[in-house]
């Protein structure tokens, strides 16, 4: 396996780089290419080993991920919220839905390392307000903390995962996606579980004060330990004062004006209010959450781009516009659109069966909710933990292409055996035969999460590379979000569990069919990228 060109490993060596005039997947558009590729790891010296980083970086990406969407409804139960208060924390989700808007930002200014560290000041100032108020926050303060709270985070989770592209060449990126994955769930264990039981015994002062002490020990980790991987880029306040330009200023004013209709007259909730009731009819549409309308509208976008991708080319020829740069550069592959079919089926089998595991283990199979959360919860867990550990080292060993029949198929065959153990009267087998079957799935779901992440990252351009993983971390959700919602109509429709199990399987065979034809597995755009830059004239600086 060729590996991937890490990104840019230092001011000078970039500038010594010449141009790509025309990059065999870019729109056309001269840009700068990436500097050549170097063994290993791209780091500073002084910087920490992967090992610790990896680990440190993604349990800094879980934690606050699990303070908003896990930690934030038990305060609002603790506040007096109503029902429907708790369930509107929810929408705190949005951002990390919506993340791929603000990420061009990310890969056109500063460092990926800088904005990791700023958001992670943002986050620990706005948990100390947390800690200090305690439960004497009001209701509506609480809220908007946990907004901005959930908008610093996500953000902090778009510099992460760009910054691990940006630190790691292929092999790198391989070996340690199992150790990713670990962290962030031990994140999420920390402030979901440790966190609580704080709460419960010396108060929210205390429970907030130690999220607090874990964000500073992780900030002075970072700012100390995190290595110095590549050159900063325009400085943020351009940007900022971008911002302040009038058209920019005119669209705030139309949606502020917008927002005082609504709020007086229902501007926009009675047509929402009427759409929404509308799709409510329709079976499967009706189940959808926030995430899964965005993932509908990206895929309803992505269409009308790409047939207007000429024009856009001529546009951004005229252009330095980053922001949309970014996202038309994604597009404009060649191979794109087979890329993103795989990522848009690939879980879509899973997706079925997720959903609907729950309910056939706990009503068909009889297992008691305490049994349940040891076999899934517990057991499950470790399963899958293992399972992706081992399938970041073995594709990295082996290479992407040689692992990725073998990795999908551990993942899609153990539908089969729930179609098997629905035949047979699941509640006559007994717990242990049942369990079985559940951690064996659930080992295929660690090898599939495993190469499929690997894939999503050998898609990034690596100019673009945060832009363009929370791009595509949005579109991938498209077939699990859909397949998902209309999971509980297919059981009675297909005439029961034994059917539906089977039809978990038959829905993984688009996926497989589109395997052989899927890009990137040999060589990934930053390979692209190199190959590019080494074959392009050199630029001759004396000139003006």
């Amino acid at each position: 396996m060729r590996a991937a060109a890490p990104a840019h490993t230092g001011a000078i060596h970039a500038a010594c780089v010449p141009a790509a005039r025309t990059p065999v997947y870019t729109s056309g558009i001269e840009e700068p290419a990436p500097p050549p590729a170097q063994d290993g790891v791209a780091a500073d010296p002084r910087g920490a080993p992967p090992l610790v980083w990896v680990n440190s970086t993604y349990f800094a990406e879980g934690f606050p991920y699990a303070l908003v969407n896990n930690v934030a409804e038990v305060l609002f139960n603790a506040l007096g919220a109503s029902l429907a208060a708790i369930g509107l924390t929810a929408v705190f989700h949005l951002p990390w839905n919506i993340k791929f808007l603000w990420a061009p930002v990310l890969d056109a200014h500063e460092t990926k390392r800088s904005f990791l560290i700023g958001c992670e000041w943002v986050i620990a100032a706005l948990v100390l307000v947390l800690a200090i108020a305690g439960t004497g926050i009001s209701l509506p303060v609480a809220s908007a903390i946990f907004v901005v709270l959930a908008f610093a985070s996500a953000t902090h989770d778009i510099a992460i995962d760009a910054y691990y592209l940006e630190a790691l060449d292929a092999p790198g990126q391989s070996r340690y996606v199992g150790l990713r994955a670990a962290a962030f769930r031990a994140a999420a264990l920390v402030a979901s579980g440790p966190l609580l039981v704080v709460a419960g015994y010396w108060g929210w002062h205390a429970t907030w004060a130690l999220a607090l002490a874990i964000m500073i020990v992780l900030l002075v980790l970072h700012r100390g330990w995190l290595p110095r991987v590549e050159p900063r880029r325009r400085p943020l306040r351009q940007w900022l004062r971008g911002l302040l330009r009038p058209r920019v200023l005119a669209l705030l004013a139309v949606a502020a004006g917008l927002l005082a209709l609504d709020a007086s007259v229902g501007l926009v909730r009675r047509p929402w209010h009427a759409l929404r009731d509308a799709v409510a009819q329709v079976p499967g549409l009706r189940e959808l959450d926030v995430a899964g309308w965005i993932g509908v509208a990206l895929l309803l976008l992505v269409i009308p781009t790409v047939i207007s991708l000429p024009w856009l080319r001529r546009r951004l020829q005229r252009s330095d516009s980053n922001y949309a740069r970014a996202f038309v550069a994604y597009l404009d592959h060649p191979d794109i659109s087979r890329a993103l079919a795989l990522i848009v089926l690939f879980r879509t089998g899973e997706s079925f069966l997720m959903k609907m595991r729950m309910p056939f283990l706990r009503n068909e199979c009889g297992l008691s909710l305490e049994t349940y959360g040891m076999v899934n919860g517990t057991l499950g867990f470790l399963a899958t933990l293992l399972a992706t550990l081992a399938g970041g080292w073995l594709i990295g060993r082996y290479g992407l292409r040689r692992c990725l029949w073998p990795m999908v198929l551990a993942q899609n065959l153990p539908n089969l055996l729930y179609a098997v153990l629905a035949a047979a009267d699941p509640s006559s087998l007994g717990t242990p035969a049942v369990a079985a079957v559940v951690i064996v799935e659930d080992i295929g779901a660690g090898f599939g999460t495993a190469v499929f992440m690997v894939y999503i990252m050998r898609c990034c351009d690596p100019r673009h590379k945060a832009t363009h993983m929370a791009l595509m971390t949005a579109i991938m959700s498209i077939g699990f979000t859909l397949a998902g919602a209309a999971s509980g109509f297919v059981v009675p429709w297909v005439g029961g569990w034994t059917h539906f199990f089977a039809l978990t399987f038959v829905a993984t065979i688009p996926s497989m069919l589109v395997l052989p034809f899927a890009p990137f597995l040999d060589r990934s755009r930053a390979d692209e990228v190199a190959a590019a830059a080494a074959a392009a004239p050199p630029v001759d600086r004396s000139r003006p």
